[in-house]
């Protein structure tokens, strides 16, 4: 039966009889509808052309540093070559350079077509294009000084750092570029960042018209609703300020649907009650272990160097793996040194015990080591004053012991070691590894006051790797079985085609996966590899 209260669209829209919940949502339907139609269109005009022009202004900058990236690339590998070309001699290491004198040309060329029309930028080009023809003629004063058999002064040339320090300029000359490039896709942003706001207020504004046209008919909503929501609000706000002691009382007179709305929060808010003090607990949790991993990335930049020295003749490789449980700091320290003769001191310790006070002492061993070898390299010697210095009352007081094995390595593979109390070296040679053979090794450093350190001579075959590491690698466990130097020498073994890195990174990866990816104690590793005189 049709109800005889009920009007036509027309009449609903006229405004023509009683009002009604249905008439004043129809009228705001309508009218929200008109008003964000047309706004909607005027904000995809606006979007659509902002959009397009920075989509093209962020395209050129993307081309525009990709290209200056290949140049300096291209230069970078260049100046390994020339470099690697001077102190080898060999023709191999030529490509690059020869590749990038071929396509600096095309490359330069194709830069300032893109940079055309900005001054700036053409300037700045400019300066690349002159600054990359210096290094040029430098890389080539160095290829010819070698091809004429003149290596000592082409190495000297490098020596004195004439290209690096062209090749520098080339990278200041780059960064400038990139800053214009970047000012210049920021301008470009800003101007689409003022399309899109001309869309923006055009929606705003067709969102308050909409809203005015909203509010005109809530008036006539249902006060069985209204009332109802605004108490579940006010529980909501409640909850989000932290109260969640006080539930939304029942209404007697909501509709059906408010009320189940209301039951169903007050059950979520006793839940959240519940959860809540369990997420407190775990972010304690959480908490606690960013500290230790802050406290770790900071107690690390002591321990370990920034990097390895390089040395003519000898390859060098280092691992620092922490023990997983944690990342609780360790005790475990490396260092290397390049003498002046030539040789290379290397040196790999641990001091007992776990936490920030073990590290910071360890930290202290290696700046000391540090200074030491500067003066005087002697194994014996730097151990006896490293013993001096921890074996004070104290620190013997506070029970601090340290092992560690310092040693000297030329490039042609004659080196000299003594060990404090620390493992014994493995050297790997072709298909063959094991245990380097010592006459003795001295006390572990704090012990004793006055002892000495017996120095062991070895001859490492070129090709071979001499390899020193903390006893948490062998010692790592599974079970009552420890890991143990036969299997550390087995995968050193078996890897024997791979880099030194890789070697290193192998071993240090099979002792975690044998002591169940979870490693009880640090590991260091280094290693050191002869590889023959230069061009060999």
């Amino acid at each position: 039966m049709r109800d005889p209260d009920r009007r036509s669209l027309g009449q609903v829209l006229r405004g023509k009889g009683t009002p009604s919940l249905r008439g004043l949502l129809t009228r705001a339907v309508v009218g929200v509808g008109l008003v964000l139609g047309v706004l909607t269109a005027v904000a995809i005009f606006a979007v659509f052309w902002s959009t397009t022009s920075y989509r093209d202004d962020q395209q050129v900058a993307v081309d525009r540093a990709r290209a200056s990236e290949v140049i300096l690339a291209d230069l970078l590998n260049a100046e390994t070559g020339v470099s690697g070309y001077t102190l080898t001699g060999g023709s191999s290491y030529l490509v690059p350079y020869v590749r990038a004198e071929g396509t600096y040309p095309r490359s330069i060329g194709r830069l300032r077509d893109l940079v055309e029309g900005n001054e700036d930028l053409e300037a700045a080009v400019g300066s690349i294009d002159r600054a990359a023809r210096e290094w040029f003629r430098e890389a080539r004063t160095l290829v010819n000084l070698r091809r004429d058999g003149r290596a000592s002064e082409a190495v000297a040339r490098i020596g004195e750092g004439i290209d690096k320090a062209r090749l520098d300029a080339l990278r200041a000359e780059h960064a400038d570029l990139r800053e214009l490039v970047e000012s210049e896709r920021q301008l470009a942003l800003e101007r689409a960042d003022q399309g899109r706001w001309l869309a923006v207020l055009a929606v705003v504004g067709g969102a308050l018209l909409a809203v005015l046209t909203v509010v005109a008919a809530t008036r006539a909503l249902w006060r069985r609703v209204g009332a109802p929501l605004g108490a579940l609000s006010q529980g909501v706000r409640r909850v989000g300020e932290g109260d969640l002691e006080q539930s939304v009382p029942r209404p007697e007179h909501g509709a059906r649907e408010v009320v189940q709305l209301v039951d169903a929060f007050n059950v979520m808010q006793g839940r959240v009650v519940d959860q809540r003090k369990e997420a407190e607990a775990s972010a304690r949790r959480s908490e606690a272990a960013r500290a230790e991993r802050r406290l770790w990335q900071t107690v690390e930049q002591g321990l370990l160097p920034e990097s390895l020295p390089a040395v003519p003749g000898l390859r060098l490789a280092a691992r620092y793996q922490p023990s997983s449980p944690g990342l609780a700091v360790g005790g475990d320290f490396y260092d290397a040194r390049v003498l002046p003769d030539g040789r290379l001191a290397v040196m790999v310790g641990d001091v007992a015990g776990h936490g920030a006070e073990s590290a910071a002492r360890a930290a202290r061993m290696r700046f000391g080591w540090g200074a030491l070898v500067e003066v005087d390299p002697d194994p014996q010697r730097v151990l006896e004053i490293m013993n001096t210095h921890i074996a004070e009352p104290h620190e013997r007081d506070q029970g601090v012991y340290a092992t560690m094995c310092h040693c000297i390595i030329a490039p042609d593979g004659s080196a000299e070691f003594a060990l404090a109390g620390h493992p014994r070296p493995l050297l790997v040679t072709g298909t063959d590894a094991g245990l380097v053979e010592v006459d003795a090794r001295g006390p572990i450093l704090g012990l004793l006051d006055e002892v000495e350190w017996p120095v062991t001579r070895v001859q490492v075959p070129p090709g071979a790797a001499f390899v020193i590491y903390t006893d948490g690698l062998v010692e790592a466990r599974r079970g009552d079985e420890i890991f143990g130097w036969r299997r550390a020498a087995a995968v050193l073994a078996a890897s024997r085609g791979t880099s030194l890195e890789q070697r290193i990174a192998n071993l240090t990866d099979a002792a975690q996966r044998y002591d169940e990816a979870d490693l009880r104690d640090d590991v260091a590793v280094l290693a050191v590899q002869p590889v023959g005189p230069p061009g060999a």
